[in-house]
This record gives structure tokens, C-alpha cells and sequence, in this order.
């Protein structure tokens, strides 16, 4: 009994390094498949590869997680139109509808979040205010819903980085170089032809119904007008976002350029004679600014921007612009970032917007 006994133990401490060392692979893998992140306002987060499951938190980060992820993604923030269904897959509509997780328009749908149960929330977007009440405002909602929110500056400036930094998080790094590298030329060639403007166009946008309501002046919501060179007529006084303006107002500033959003915007500072003294209307440099699948300037603020840099140039500056190829332009960017092929008529029917 001794010697088989002693037998025994030999042949268990002869395995004993096999059993450790499988040990140690398998502690290895599990430290291999976790990661750490750090957002933008320095959280740290913990995940592990692969995040198969994200939500957007609003819909800014929803229109770039559709360019980048689209199949991740559990739920959507708001559903999509028709005109923007046109271009997108539709099947994106069944999707949970979530609602805005954070901002004054916040309307979240805690329940169908936590149905849904994503690995991660990304929130996308400027930093509005104070950064410590913001982190202190996401801590608090990953700790009431369990799961992480993710936030990610972006500016119009800096989408390349938001890109490079999604890429990051979700180990999508390819998809959101060749993203990034679109988005960075376009802004580096609006960058290098600003520089050669001496007299700006001063223009007025508005989204509004009535043409009365517009962005200020270094408002998050107007980068593009600035982007390319241009002066925004309303001064940064007048708070971010939508701004009611009266139309005396407007009568002095007589701006070079009207942009509108909608379209019985444009019948009524085109038609109605009180806008007849404008600038302007006088030269018909009224615009509309084309919206398929989302403005080119605005409405979410996001990366429908893109291509409003190269719209919007290629408006105001044509000499500068002349070098760009505006429809080989537009058909690359909904190609790469709405996954749809255009065609020269619809090229065409977008830029033709003008009733």
C-alpha cells in the first residue's frame, strides 16, 4: 500500500507543473482580454474585448456609431425619418428606442436601457458648462442604470480624434482611421483656404420655421460658417442655441448671405416683403441648405458637417474652392459614412435644394 501510495505522488508532483502552467494560461488570457479606457473627462473604465453591445447616448453619438458600428448597436436615441431611412438601413427603426440620456432634452427610457443591457453608453458632444458637475452627472447615471457611460469630446475640429478614440474603445481602429482621414482632410482645407480670406461674407443662419431664430456667434450648433471663413452676423452676447431675433434686428445686421433649414423659411424671406431691404434677398443669395439624410450645417451637430464644410465652401467661396470636386466629394462621404452609393441624379437633386 506504501509503494503505491509513493507512486502516486510522484506522478501528481510529475503533472503538477502542467496543472500550473495551464493555471497561468488561463489568468494570461483573461488579463489579455481586459482592457482599460479613459475618457475625456478622465474616468477610467474596465472592459473586456470584444464590447459587442453600445448605445448612444444622444443623437450626435448616434449618427457617428451608425457611420463606424452600426451592428452593435442595441437601441437608438431617436428614430430616423423617412428622407433619412432613404439612405440608412431601415431595419435601424426597430431597434429599442432609448430616448437622450443627458442635456436639457434628456427624455431617457431607463427601462428598455437596461432591457437592452449594453456593455457600454458613448456620449459624444461638447462640454457644456462645468466638467466636474458633467462627471458628476454621468457617475451618477452609470450607478442608477449599471452600466458604463462612456464620454468622448467633439467638436467639429476634432472629429478625427473622436474617431481614433472610438476606434480605441471599440478595436475598430481601421474602420475609424479611414473616417478619421476624410474628416481631418476636409478641415485642414477649410484651415489652409480661411487663411486666405481678407474679407469675410457675413452670413445669418436659421433653422426655425419663421426665419427668426438663429446661432450665435462661437455657438457649437454653427461651427461650419466659421470653419470656412465666414462672419457670423450674430454676435456670441446672444446665448447658444436657438436665439429669437426680431427682424429689425436682422434689418441692421444686412447680411451678405441668408442660410435657412427650412424650407417655409426660405418662402418667407424670399416672398414677404418686409425681408426685401436685406442684402441679402436683394442679391438672391438666400439658400437653402440641402438635408438628406440631416442638414449639412446642423441638426444633430455632427458628422453631416463634413461634407457641409466642402457644401458650404464650394457656396460662398467658389474661387477658393475651385479645386474641389464637390459631387466626387459628397458621393465618397455618404459612401464611407452612410454606407450608401449615390448617383449623379441624386447628387444633383441634393445640391438643387432651391424651390
Amino acid at each position: 500500500m506504501k509503494k503505491i501510495l509513493l507512486i502516486l505522488m510522484i506522478v501528481l508532483l510529475a503533472l503538477s507543473p502542467v496543472f500550473s502552467g495551464g493555471a497561468a494560461e488561463e489568468t494570461s488570457v483573461t488579463e489579455e482580454n481586459t482592457f482599460t479606457f479613459t475618457d475625456d473627462l478622465g474616468r477610467e473604465f474596465s472592459f473586456s474585448h470584444p464590447i459587442e453591445k453600445i448605445a448612444p447616448s444622444g443623437n450626435l453619438a448616434q449618427m457617428i456609431l451608425f457611420s463606424i458600428a452600426q451592428d452593435e448597436m442595441v437601441g437608438i436615441s431617436s428614430q430616423l425619418s423617412e428622407n433619412a431611412l432613404r439612405y440608412m438601413d431601415p431595419k435601424i427603426n426597430e431597434l429599442p428606442l432609448f430616448g437622450t440620456f443627458y442635456g436639457r432634452k434628456a427624455n431617457l427610457n431607463r427601462e428598455a436601457v437596461i432591457l437592452a443591457d449594453p456593455d457600454v453608453i458613448i456620449d459624444m458632444g461638447e462640454i457644456k458648462g462645468d466638467e466636474a458637475n458633467i462627471t458628476d452627472d454621468l457617475d451618477t447615471l452609470s450607478e442608477q442604470i449599471g452600466i458604463p457611460v462612456v464620454f468622448i469630446e467633439c467638436y467639429l475640429d476634432n472629429t478625427a480624434d473622436a474617431y481614433r478614440r472610438l476606434g480605441e474603445l471599440l478595436n475598430r481602429e481601421e474602420e475609424a482611421e479611414k473616417r478619421a482621414v476624410y474628416a481631418e482632410r476636409a478641415i485642414n482645407t477649410a484651415a489652409t483656404l480661411r487663411a486666405r480670406i481678407d474679407n469675410p461674407v457675413r452670413i445669418y443662419y436659421s433653422s426655425s420655421p419663421d426665419a427668426l431664430s438663429a446661432i450665435a456667434t462661437g455657438s457649437f450648433h454653427g461651427e461650419v460658417i466659421e470653419k470656412i471663413g465666414c462672419e457670423n452676423v450674430v454676435p456670441a452676447s446672444f446665448s447658444d442655441g436657438g436665439n429669437l431675433i426680431s427682424l429689425e434686428q436682422i434689418i441692421l445686421w444686412d447680411p451678405d448671405v441668408i442660410l435657412l433649414s427650412d424650407r417655409g423659411a426660405y418662402d418667407i424671406v424670399t416672398s414677404d416683403s418686409a425681408w426685401q431691404g436685406i442684402r441679402a434677398v436683394k442679391e438672391n443669395r438666400v439658400y437653402l441648405i440641402p438635408s438628406s439624410p440631416y442638414s449639412f450645417i446642423d441638426s444633430p451637430p455632427s458628422v453631416n458637417r463634413i461634407i457641409g464644410i466642402y457644401w458650404l465652401g464650394s457656396l460662398i467661396y467658389p474661387e477658393l474652392y475651385k479645386d474641389i470636386d464637390l459631387e466626387k466629394e459628397m458621393k465618397e462621404f455618404y459612401s464611407l459614412f452612410y454606407g450608401y452609393e449615390l448617383t449623379d441624379e441624386e447628387v444633383e437633386n441634393l445640391l438643387n435644394v432651391q424651390p
